[in-house]
């Protein structure tokens, strides 16, 4: 296994957001350092056997958000992303994939019961090399959301983004406690059954999805042995079913650890059609963060 951590610095804004000018703005943050491990196993262009890959992923991450609470709120962070791939000789496929971000956010709760919400992360994602106009994105993720009761509020949200094999991922969902102490998540990525036994514990047993769209550097095939990849758009997924269990109050700092088996993983090159096909195998991931 290899982690590799990269430093970065995080700047944020502040600023006046209250119905009296004069009045200072609410404001919240979180800082979160998430990384996961995925075991090796085996892949494969079509019928062509390339050995083993495995993947490291690190992602640091801050997000505020001003006036939280309100009917109005936005916010904006920094986030930066990397996937490291562990491959046999003679793989074709990107040692490492990367994305330095700036999520923007929104929620809006336009009348009684009804909110809207989005974010957008404007950035560059590649593999970081010959950097270039090609290697900017703003994928999208927003949606509406109604409270039917304190226990029970449906959705309709949709992940947006044009340069991954598959544009648009979504559709309905639903949050529902139907137990004291139980909640159905069904809210893609991350669909779970949590359970509170207390204020500070959550444990959960659920499914994610993972991964995102890369541009590959113009001369990245014929270094690679593989001309058809040069300066092309790769996606690259991992769906995952796991159990994990996570500790923290509101404020302060919090931890959470998961682990399970990743049930598919691929890399798709859209435009060339190309697809790398990867047997599944066990994956686990770590976060610690802190909440103001």
């Amino acid at each position: 296994m290899k982690t590799l951590f990269s430093a970065v610095v995080l700047l944020t804004a502040g600023g006046l957001w209250a119905q009296d000018r004069f009045a200072a703005a609410p404001y919240s943050g979180t800082l979160e350092v998430n990384t996961g491990y995925s075991a090796g196993a085996d892949i494969r262009l079509g019928t062509r056997e390339l050995g083993n890959l495995n993947a490291t992923r690190t992602r640091l991450e801050y997000k505020g958000v001003f006036n939280p609470g309100a009917e109005f709120n936005w916010g904006a962070g920094l986030a930066y992303t990397r996937w490291d791939f562990g491959a046999d000789p003679g793989n074709p496929l990107p040692s490492n994939l990367q994305s330095v971000a700036i999520p923007l956010t929104v929620s809006w709760r336009f009348r009684e019961g009804w909110q809207a919400f989005g974010e957008v992360s404007p950035g560059l994602y590649s593999d970081f090399e010959q950097i270039s106009g090609d290697d900017f994105n703003a994928p999208f993720i927003g949606g509406v959301g109604y409270t039917v009761n304190p226990d029970l509020q449906v959705f309709l949200s949709a992940s947006v983004d044009p340069r991954r094999d598959i544009p648009v991922v979504g559709g309905p969902g639903v949050r529902w406690r139907f137990a004291e102490q139980w909640t159905l998540s069904l809210l893609l990525p991350r669909p779970q059954i949590q359970y509170r036994p207390s204020a500070n514990w959550m444990f959960h047993i659920g499914a994610e999805m993972a991964g995102g769209a890369y541009h590959l550097n113009p001369s990245y095939g014929r270094d690679h042995g593989l001309a058809a990849m040069d300066g092309q758009q790769i996606t690259y997924r991992e769906i995952r079913t796991g159990v994990g269990a996570r500790w923290g109050a509101p404020k302060g700092f919090y931890a959470s650890i998961e682990s399970g088996w990743m049930i598919d993983r691929r890399f798709v090159l859209d435009d060339v059609r190309l697809q790398f096909n990867g047997d599944g195998a066990v994956y686990g991931q770590l976060a610690i963060g802190y909440r103001y």
